[in-house]
């Protein structure tokens, strides 16, 4: 705009050859005129004022001032109203905009200059494990090179977790004639096709998004819908989320404490949540959340008497123990799935309630994982006990040994006597495996940890130590030993810091809350961003699907089974850490 101002002005100085005065005023109005363009071509700088990122996609925030519309707005930024309208879903009528309202515009401007948007689609893709850069390019019909253009820095073999950009030529663009008009063909085909399932089923509502990656126009109508229950079919097909279509989730945590203060677990199992239902309404899902207060005396009356409860599709409940039976009994009668994360004295809930799900492993899924590990040699596994075992934990210590080797040693390890020598137990000639059962008095697990592990660290045979989570907390050890022993800790959750994903979310955190996320904040992520990928894609009656669901979180992963033929789901998912000699390395299965 500048440059063409420029030129005209410049044309009709010249032409016109008058007095003093007039070529003054001509002057004046060529300084205005240049001063007007520059400003028009720094106004978006001025207003582009980064507002933050949403996996690799970048937005600025712009406060709409009187009298402004979109077009002005698009105009402003060098973009197209349909592109700022497809990053806010909120805006169901682009005429009426209010001043103060403030919406989020795309910042395309890294890659826009060398793929103009009036032919290509550029698409969010989350990597899978064992996604290469080749694999993903044939999936999409692009080029490698192309995804390495509008991701900078990418490799070959790119994170797991993360998000890339993946540009894809629109229909209707190629430079062949013939080639343009079989695709317009092929379009008028599908149109009437697809008009004909619609007067088929009924349905006014937009075909279904068929790409399995999530694209900057999948838009969110935030217009209520009637249907509030969606099923999916039995067999697993996925379900076709319908744009306005609003999924109610109920979040139950303690937030605060008798006395008034804050409880900070529940804080930041809500906060982490909330994250993860910002990202889902991002990706196009309209998600109504309602959190209860589990904190307080009686506080479970009030939350059962509430009718939004009871409209729920999933109620994920972080609550007192002591609430969970209640709560179990709640959702079997309302036929609504229960989503209980906590730690421990939930699983008995699961037995004969098909709505329940509980998501921390049981003690015997640990105990399986430590024993899952193969080998390529002779072993020798050999049980370590304390005095006092915890005779549960034995017993299922004797079982899955049994089952896992045939045969195995049995050691009970006495604290302080010296004489007691391991290598008088242990074979010079095989790897011997080392499991070690906890002792029955708690206060007792780290003094007897440290008291064997310093035991076995004088001792010159191969060992893999198999330990619990809770010896990665304990601080009067030195690590150095268990490095020297090569344990193994089966571990229920696990956060990776190197991780994009995790990084990113450390990052949105720190940004919402001022603070630093820990494992509850992790957890209600975690959570809540599984199970809404699973009601976007099976629908609120996913019972029969669930099972096969899959999908890479922050610190968790979540491999439900049915617990028996009337019971509800048990999760198997649990990562073993692993201490060599060089490193920590974190086997998921």
């Amino acid at each position: 705009g500048f440059n063409q101002n420029f030129s005209t002005f410049a044309k009709i100085y010249n032409f016109l050859k008058v007095n003093f005065f007039m070529k003054l005023f001509l002057k004046a109005l060529f300084v205005t005129v240049v001063f007007l363009s520059y400003c028009e071509d720094s106004q978006a700088q001025a207003l582009a004022v980064p507002g933050y990122r949403s996996g690799t996609l970048y937005y600025y925030f712009h406060t709409i001032k009187k009298d402004e519309t979109l077009i002005k707005i698009a105009k402003i930024y060098n973009l197209s109203v349909s592109e700022i309208l497809e990053v806010n879903s909120a805006i169901s009528d682009p005429e009426k905009i209010s001043e103060g309202q403030k919406i989020k515009v795309p910042n395309y401007s890294h890659f826009i200059d060398k793929y103009p948007h009036d032919q290509w689609n550029f698409i969010l893709y989350r990597i899978k494990q064992g996604d290469r850069l080749k694999s993903i390019a044939k999936e999409f019909k692009t080029d490698v090179d192309d995804i390495k253009n509008v991701n900078p820095g990418i490799e070959n073999k790119p994170v797991t977790g993360a998000e890339i950009r993946v540009p894809v030529k629109k229909q209707g663009v190629a430079q062949n004639p013939d080639k343009n008009r079989e695709l317009a063909d092929k379009k008028e085909q599908d149109k009437k096709e697809q008009e004909r399932k619609k007067q088929e089923e009924n349905e006014q509502d937009k075909q279904p998004f068929k790409n399995p990656a999530l694209t900057f126009n999948w838009g969110n109508d935030n217009s209520k819908s009637e249907e509030n229950r969606n099923f999916s079919n039995t067999d697993c097909a996925e379900y076709s989320y319908k744009s306005g279509t609003v999924f109610k989730i109920s979040l139950i945590a303690p937030l605060k404490k008798d006395d008034g203060t804050i409880d900070l677990s529940g804080t930041s199992f809500l906060s982490g949540a909330l994250i993860a239902v910002n990202e889902m309404k991002n990706n196009g899902l309209t998600v109504k959340l309602n959190s209860f207060d589990a904190g307080g005396k009686n506080s479970i009356s009030r939350i059962l008497r509430s009718q939004e409860l009871k409209e729920s599709d999933v109620i994920i409940a972080q609550a007192p123990v002591d609430y969970l039976a209640e709560l179990a009994g709640f959702a079997s009668e309302n036929r609504i799935h229960l989503v209980i994360p906590n730690e421990s004295k939930a699983h008995a809930l699961v037995e004969n309630n098909p709505y329940v799900i509980q998501l921390y492993p049981s003690v015997d899924v640990v105990c399986k994982k430590m024993m899952s590990k193969q080998y390529n040699e002779d072993v020798l596994p050999v049980l370590v006990k304390p005095e006092k075992p915890d005779s549960a934990m034995l017993k299922m210590y004797r079982t899955e040994l049994k089952k896992r080797f045939g045969t195995f040693k049995e050691q009970t390890h006495k604290m302080g006597l010296r004489e007691l020598a391991y290598r008088d137990i242990l074979d010079m000639n095989k790897l011997n495996l080392i499991f070690v059962c906890p002792t029955a008095e708690a206060s007792r697990i780290q003094p007897f940890v440290s008291d064997l592990i310093s035991r076995l660290n004088t001792v010159k045979h191969r060992l893999s130590v198999f330990g619990t989570d809770n010896w990665s907390s304990f601080e009067l050890i030195e690590k150095t030993l268990y490095f020297n022993t090569n344990v193994h800790l089966a571990k229920p959750l696990h956060v990776d810091y190197s991780n994009d994903a995790v990084k990113l979310f450390v990052q949105l955190y720190r940004k919402a809350y001022n603070n630093e996320p820990e494992k509850y904040a992790f957890l209600g992520h975690d959570v809540m961003y599984y199970f809404l990928s699973v009601l976007r894609k099976y629908g609120s009656d996913f019972k029969d699907c669930v099972s096969g669901f899959d999908s890479i979180l922050l610190q968790s992963r979540y491999k439900l089974r049915r617990n028996n033929l009337n019971g509800g789901f048990v999760n198997d998912g649990c990562f073993l850490m692993e201490y060599t000699r060089d490193d920590i390395e974190i086997r998921r299965e």
